[in-house]
């Protein structure tokens, strides 16, 4: 290695909202802190997801009867859930642990209350931020309303939201004339909502700038463009990092790369079942009638956050790997799908289309703490769509097990070997 090698205690790799929360809570505990992100710190599925901070929703993707209710959808370019058909066997692998994983309720309970507190310590993280950040970031807790356009459907949001309520997720059921008078923008057949009062929205992008601004004063070395190359390894530990900014010796590396954590993890000898799930945002103009709040279109899977000068549109979830190509199909079905239930602006009038990767285990849960094999490789990834409303909680989790601290949250629901061994 050269002599001219950067020595840091940590070394954090990826720039995510997950990354950051990790570097602050570390910073925050005295470490030498170097962040390591190949672009833009908050540029990837951090930057244009729907901005939702909803711990009413924060449930493990595999959930029981999830794979027969999406086996329908499977093969529709333009269903909410969508798989191109390719042979892969780490596909194939994938979903066989996704079916595995969902056919036991008692984990999936276990997984909500995971990752119901984890959410709720997140969103009041956020308001705290807010409260005294200077760089404004959109956050309200405005609630979020979930439309229902059949009643089956509505009854089985109301099974869902009793089980989050014990964790400290209160909700109301709303008829049809409680949705239009609650939100008036929403003009299409409904049978009833649910409303969740306690959750909040912000603008995801400023909301990551916002953290890593408190990384920074927290004295964390955020390098942007520094490309991970390879990795110098002994027996149980990382000895260096190579990057496109030069060689760094860490006493500690924590991966944090979302959806290529499985591609990245080979350069450790990890073998992480990783699959990227393509999500597309919509953002246009707002119409005559801006919503109170955020809106989830529960059978159609769409969801809508009001910012301040656009209105955005989110939703699909194509397995894809880590395929950033965009399908306007896919977008076109998004915004036909919002204007067949809104009162809204012309769709066509994009003001900008996006998409990005949710990282994704086969059962749905994320993967924090060390992995196993090593001392010192770390890692927080597999958030799915929960990425912004549980990664500040992430970052504290991870910073207590690097610190020896007794967590605030119980490690097991996440525990990292379960997926990232040193093959």
């Amino acid at each position: 290695m050269s002599d001219h090698s950067q020595s840091c205690d940590i070394a954090i790799i990826g720039g995510g909202v997950v990354g950051v929360a990790c570097a602050l809570e570390l910073a925050r505990r005295g470490r030498s802190v170097t962040l390591l992100e190949r672009g833009r710190v908050g540029h990837g599925c951090s930057y244009g997801n729907c901005g939702w901070l909803t711990p009413s929703l924060a449930r493990p993707l595999a959930s029981p009867g999830q794979a027969r209710k999406a086996l329908p959808w499977l093969l529709d370019p333009e269903s909410p859930f969508y798989i191109k058909p390719r042979l892969s066997p780490s596909l194939a692998a994938w979903l066989l642990g996704f079916i595995a994983a969902g056919r036991s309720p008692e984990r999936f309970k276990r997984g909500v209350a995971a990752l119901v507190e984890l959410s709720n310590w997140t969103v009041d993280a956020w308001e705290d931020l807010a409260a005294h950040s200077s760089v404004p970031f959109g956050y309200a807790r405005n609630g979020l309303l979930a439309v229902f356009e059949s009643q089956k459907a509505l009854d089985g949001g109301v099974e869902l939201a009793r089980l989050s309520e014990p964790f400290g997720v209160p909700f109301e059921v709303f008829s049809p004339d409680q949705v239009r008078r609650h939100e008036p923008i929403i003009t299409g057949r409904q049978v009833g909502a649910i409303h969740y009062p306690r959750d909040a929205q912000c603008e995801p992008e400023k909301a990551v700038f916002a953290l890593a601004d408190q990384a920074r004063r927290a004295g964390v070395t955020i390098l942007e463009d520094a490309e991970v190359l390879s990795a110098e390894l002994n027996a149980d530990s990382v000895r260096a990092l190579r990057t496109t900014r030069g060689v760094f010796k860490p006493g500690h590396v924590v991966l944090a790369v979302g959806a290529w954590s499985g591609s990245l993890g080979r350069a450790f000898g990890l073998r992480i079942p990783m699959l990227g799930a393509k999500g597309y945002a919509i953002l246009l103009p707002h119409g005559p009638v801006k919503p109170r709040g955020s809106i989830l279109l529960a059978e159609r899977k769409i969801g809508i956050n009001p910012h301040d000068h656009v209105l955005r549109l989110a939703g699909t979830l194509e397995l894809v790997g880590e395929d950033l190509s965009v399908n306007m199909r896919r977008v076109q079905a998004i915004a036909k799908g919002a204007a067949g239930m809104l009162s809204m602006s012309d769709p066509s009038e994009h003001v900008q289309v996006w998409r990005g990767l949710r990282p994704c285990t086969p059962d749905g849960m994320p993967m924090i703490g060390r992995a196993g094999g090593y001392q010192n490789l770390w890692v927080s990834t597999g958030h799915q769509m929960a990425g912004l409303k549980t990664g500040p909680g992430s970052g504290l989790l991870l910073a207590q097990l690097m610190c020896g601290e007794t967590p605030t949250f119980d490690p097991a629901p996440f525990c990292a070997e379960r997926y990232a061994r040193r093959s």
